[in-house]
């Protein structure tokens, strides 16, 4: 018996790879995408950093109040004593808080390295600063930040001062960027973020 193997000719092209071009546009695709990804991302941390930190602001702003009704209306410490150390030893702090004089540290800290928190300048009276140190704080999250808490401070600066200066017409904007919204942008918050509390 013989076998008859016939091979049919047929014209053959490898089609299976991709020109130079196409995979240019699908690079340039993937970059653009990529990219639009990554200023979401940045969008999204920047706004949870703004979160957490008016709602830490919020829990230091409690545990004032709470140590003012646990000593008669006074936020006053004693002597030689500073009001965070005074807050801790109430257990108003929690003890896995790192306290150096008026600075709080959170034992993770992140976004804020540490937050401050002191009295006024005329002891007895109620009122006091909650301050926080960020270095990589924007100007806008500074001005987010503010405009979080506005309705409940009475003033704010970007130096480790009490200020009132919150109502009346002013606002976050006015006393940290002097009105001017061209002044809020991306680049890094010159200074500290104190609010005043009354």
């Amino acid at each position: 018996m013989r076998a008859i193997c016939e091979f049919q000719n047929t014209d053959y092209r490898d089609d299976a790879g991709f020109t130079l071009m196409e995979i240019i546009v699908a690079m340039i695709v993937v970059g653009i995408l990529s990219a639009g990804g990554l200023m979401v991302y940045n969008g999204l941390i920047e706004s949870s950093n703004v979160t957490a930190t008016v709602q830490a602001i919020s829990k230091i702003e409690s545990a004032v109040n709470s140590y003012a009704q646990v000593n008669g209306g006074s936020i006053v410490p004693p002597t030689g004593v500073s009001l965070p150390h005074a807050m801790q030893d109430d257990s108003l702090i929690p003890s896995s808080y790192t306290v150096n004089g008026d600075n709080v540290t959170p034992p993770n800290p992140g976004f804020v390295q540490s937050y401050y928190i002191f009295i006024g300048s005329n002891p007895g009276q109620y009122n006091y600063a909650i301050g926080i140190i960020a270095p990589q704080m924007t100007n806008a999250q500074a001005l987010n930040i503010c405009n979080s808490v506005e309705n409940s401070i009475s003033g704010v600066s970007s130096s480790k001062n009490v200020e009132f200066n919150i109502g009346n017409g002013r606002t976050c904007l006015d006393d940290l960027f002097n009105s001017d919204v061209g002044n809020v942008n991306n680049s890094i918050f010159n200074g500290n973020l104190t609010f005043t509390f009354n």
